[in-house]
């Protein structure tokens, strides 16, 4: 090997020990489930808009989520609804029928207990705080 090729091929190696390095690493379905399963989380959109509410989610066991929303940054009552989670194909997925964001997602959890989830861009869209079981009795 020549000196060129030594010094491509240790430009190449650090260049992919980087990337993997800074790469997104996503909690598995099954981590989801263990930080929510018989808890409460409450989310918030980073930015308001139409079909955005705040809300807050019970995850049973069973798969059954119980739900109540309002309108995303504003005081008032809230409504109840249902749903459904699973963790399919790795990932953590809800069901939450009519206009709701439902399908399957990536998410982090940051030093202080915030989960974060992502759409299938990688982009952030709603953090979640987590309460132990079901405060608001949902």
């Amino acid at each position: 090997m020549t000196v060129k090729s030594l010094l491509i091929a240790g430009i190449t190696m650090v260049s992919l020990i980087a990337g993997a390095a800074f790469a997104d690493v996503y909690l598995t379905g099954e981590e989801v489930a263990k930080l929510v399963v018989g808890k409460t989380i409450e989310g918030q959109y980073r930015e308001c808009g139409v079909g955005r509410n705040d809300f807050r989610e019970f995850y049973e066991e069973s798969g059954r989520i119980r739900g109540a929303e309002r309108a995303c940054n504003v005081a008032g009552s809230w409504s109840k609804y249902q749903g459904q989670w699973e963790v399919k194909d790795g990932k953590f997925c809800v069901r939450l029928g009519s206009d709701r964001p439902s399908g399957c997602f990536d998410y982090k959890v940051d030093k202080d207990g915030v989960l974060t989830r992502y759409d299938e861009k990688g982009v952030a869209h709603v953090n979640f705080t987590i309460y132990d079981g079901n405060p608001d009795h949902l």
